[in-house]
Formats: structure tokens, sequence, C-alpha cells
């Protein structure tokens, strides 16, 4: 569910400065949502649930931040892993 949201939102972070220059990557999990990497490492997931994107954090069971906005969902992760 919601391809066409995490394609949008995975196109918005991949083309971040910020976040490229600090070395994460981006990419499509197979079961669906938007992976991001840092050297191997889970940063988080994101995935569209058909009404808003849920950002999950690695060990964790259930979403710690949900927006209906794919450009909040990009500020959102600029200040997560600002904070890791």
């Amino acid at each position: 569910m919601g391809k066409a949201e995490n394609r949008q939102l995975l196109g918005l972070l991949s083309r971040n400065d910020m976040l490229k220059t600090r070395g994460y990557s981006f990419s499509c999990a197979p079961a669906g949502g938007v992976v991001i990497d840092r050297f191997g490492h889970v940063h988080g997931i994101w995935d569209f649930d058909g009404g808003s994107y849920t950002w999950q954090s690695p060990g964790s069971t259930e979403p710690k931040f949900k927006t209906a906005d794919a450009k909040s969902a990009v500020l959102y992760t600029l200040a997560a892993l600002d904070q890791g």
C-alpha cells in the first residue's frame, strides 16, 4: 500500500543535499516503505499506510511519528537523524 507515496518520499529524501552530504542512502524495502541507511546501518523506515506516513526507528515495534505530508516527513527525518 502507498507505493506512489513512498516513491514520492524516496525522491524528496534522495534529493536532500544535507542528507546526501552526511552519507545517508535511501531505498524502497521489498515489503514497502522507505529505508534510511548510513554505512550499512538502518536509521529508520518510513511507510505510507493509506492515510499518513509513519516513522519507525530500528528496534521499535510502534511508529514514533506520523504525518500526512511528505515534506513534513523529510523535516522530521532531518531532526531525528540530527539527534541520533
